[in-house]
């Protein structure tokens, strides 16, 4: 049994079990106790990094780089941190707990492949989480289908950090190996070169490659092969393998894979705007530009030789135009020379005369991470107090940061600077808060328009309501009147034409033909079942019966059996054998009834019986 499960972590965390595995860290479903950072009773989860890996001081320091990148992050789309603790015998990080499923359970579940509006939904998501990392400081490199969870409302939240990186720190990767999930890494990536914002970015585009096709650009039997395709090979189109996708999703696409990072987009925001602009426009095309994937060397050109006029045989050179030539040279490279001798007199001169600014000897800084600070924290920073770098104050909104706070910084931290360097960093004013409108029965774009020019994302459903026409807002969720963020996502719930399942079965007895029965179906969106024939009095091919019955209701497309008259039933002609055994009998029958009605009968009972029936009769006649 695991050591950890039973036992409270710093008398705050209450470990009830293992949820799951990574390479250098378990993961673990704990209860926050009393004087956590959240509400006693919360359920949250626990990433430890394991035992037999504390003595390895590269996936230490991977872990401490994990816990400084993600304790840098707060957005939506990215799951929440609300402890790090990290210590000689134990270094954990406490995590929001996210119950659903994986990006790549639900890929599997729809059979790998989606729509060009789910992709659209679920990539947009991801690179606003990009986009806040990023401008954190924080490369992820390990962007999957796997690291991305889904939850019932249909939001994201990417997770699992373990092998980000602060981009102002170290720059290069560990001992020069290509990390991350050898499907989706970059070129660069995958050859150990230095990597940036960009080849998060390239991840991206690999997984809408997959949403939008169904496939991934690259794959082999040996994860080696696969790693070499990223850095030479190009995918397949996708526009061949996925034909139906509209064409500036495809460039999305394909712009971001792209071979060099300085033919993708710059950031994750310049491509969730392509993106945003490819909802506006669905049929809009991009026709990006690209520079090679590789760059020629460069040549210098050796300096044609001037073409030499020669005389005609038979002539002396012409005197006077050799002369002209030197005349004109001469003069030419006289002015050069001039010309560099003022241009080192001027020079000797700044360099004399300015010698205290050239000279100078102002020392180097390497600015601070002013993030999260309020204004009276930066100006008692000892960078600032001591005068070593200027700082210019900007204000504006962010979702990401409590109001007062500093969440901007301008050169970043980490970089070099001269002494004396302005630093703008931009303060927090908090959420920007707005109010939903009320566009109900609003035109579908009037009032998708009319919300975005509030800052809000839109996201666009269809809903039957009979009492709003067609192609017009219902409602809205959250409704009109609501406060929310803005950049913040509104569901826009529009008509459409309610679609009819159920037809009424109309009565095709007295048709005079199977063909007209077929049509009177068709035209009820039904279809024709069996046909059975039937004697009757009706002529033949006239419907006589079906099931169902007329006037029943019944599913669209649903099938109706008929009977079919086959005309009178023939009568059958009598043998000659019968027809003298009847006449006989009806001979007998006749003449029995004429004297009583009895029967004959072959007793000998039976005279006496006639005799009796013609007495009877006769003394009738008497009386």
């Amino acid at each position: 049994m695991d050591n950890l499960i039973g036992k409270t972590l710093d008398g705050l965390y209450t470990v009830n079990e293992l949820i799951g595995t990574g390479g250098m860290a378990n993961v673990y479903k704990a209860v926050v106790g009393p004087g956590g950072p959240v509400p006693e009773g919360t359920v949250v989860a626990v990433k430890v990094l394991r035992q037999e890996l504390m003595h390895d001081p590269d996936l230490v320091r991977r872990f401490k780089n994990e816990s400084k990148a993600i304790s840098l992050l707060n957005h939506p789309n990215i799951v929440k941190v609300y402890d790090v603790s990290v210590s000689d015998n134990l270094q954990y990080i406490v995590m929001e707990y996210v119950d659903g499923m994986t990006l790549r359970e639900y890929l599997n579940e729809r059979g790998g492949k989606l729509t060009s509006r789910e992709t659209v939904h679920f990539i947009s998501q991801i690179l606003r989480a990009l986009d806040h990392a990023h401008r954190n400081g924080v490369v992820h490199r390990d962007i999957k289908p796997q690291n991305i969870m889904l939850l019932d409302n249909g939001q994201l939240r990417m997770m699992d950090f373990g092998i980000a990186r602060i981009s102002r720190a170290e720059n290069q990767l560990s001992g020069g190996k290509a990390m991350g999930s050898v499907h989706y890494i970059s070129p660069e990536q995958a050859k150990g070169d230095e990597t940036d914002f960009t080849s998060d970015l390239y991840s991206v585009g690999v997984m809408m490659y997959e949403m939008l096709s169904g496939h991934l650009p690259f794959d082999a039997d040996d994860v080696v092969e696969v790693a070499i395709k990223q850095i030479s090979d190009q995918p397949k189109s996708l526009r061949e393998l996925a034909p139906g996708v509209p064409v500036g999703l495809v460039e999305i696409t394909e712009r971001a894979m792209a071979k060099r990072p300085e033919n993708r987009y710059k950031s994750a925001a310049e491509m969730l705007a392509a993106l945003n602009a490819y909802v506006e426009n669905p049929a809009i095309v991009f026709n990006y530009t690209y520079l090679p994937d590789e760059i020629p060397e460069k040549v210098v050109e050796t300096p044609m030789p001037r073409k030499e006029t020669r005389p005609e045989r038979g002539t002396a050179p012409a005197k006077g135009r050799k002369k002209k030539k030197r005349t004109v040279f001469l003069p030419a490279l006289f002015g050069i020379t001039v010309a560099f001798a003022l241009a080192c007199a001027v020079l000797c001169w700044v360099i004399l005369n300015d010698s205290s600014t050239l000279m100078s000897e102002k020392a180097d800084v390497v600015l601070a991470d002013y993030s999260g600070m309020t204004q009276d924290e930066v100006n008692a920073s000892e960078q600032v107090a001591s005068g070593q770098i200027v700082i210019n104050w900007e204000q504006a909104y962010s979702n990401d940061y409590a109001a007062g706070y500093v969440y901007r910084q301008s050169p970043v931290a980490g970089r070099t600077v001269r002494e004396g360097q302005s630093v703008t960093l931009t303060v927090s004013l908090g959420i920007q808060y707005v109010t939903v409108p009320d566009v109900t029965n609003y035109v579908q774009a009037d009032g998708e328009q009319q919300l975005k020019n509030l800052g809000v994302s839109v996201l666009i459903t269809q809903a039957v309501d009979t009492s709003v026409a067609a192609g017009s807002i219902i409602r809205t969720d959250p409704a009109a009147g609501s406060q929310v963020p803005a950049g913040s996502t509104v569901v826009v719930y529009v008509s459409r034409p309610q679609v009819n399942t159920t037809a009424k079965v109309p009565s095709l007895v007295g048709l005079k033909s199977v063909s007209d029965a077929r049509s009177v179906l068709v035209q009820n969106k039904l279809g024709l079942g069996s046909t059975t024939e039937q004697y009757s009095n009706q002529p033949a091919g006239t419907i006589i019966g079906q099931s169902p019955s007329a006037g029943s209701t019944v599913k669209v497309n649903s099938r109706v059996s008929i009977t079919v008259s086959a005309g009178p039933q023939p009568v059958q002609e009598p043998t000659p054998e019968e027809s003298s055994s009847s006449s006989s009998s009806t001979s007998g029958d006749w003449w029995s009834g004429l004297i009583g009605g009895g029967s004959s009968s072959s007793s000998g009972d039976s005279s006496s019986s006639e005799g009796t029936s013609l007495s009877d009769w006769w003394s009738s006649l008497l009386s």
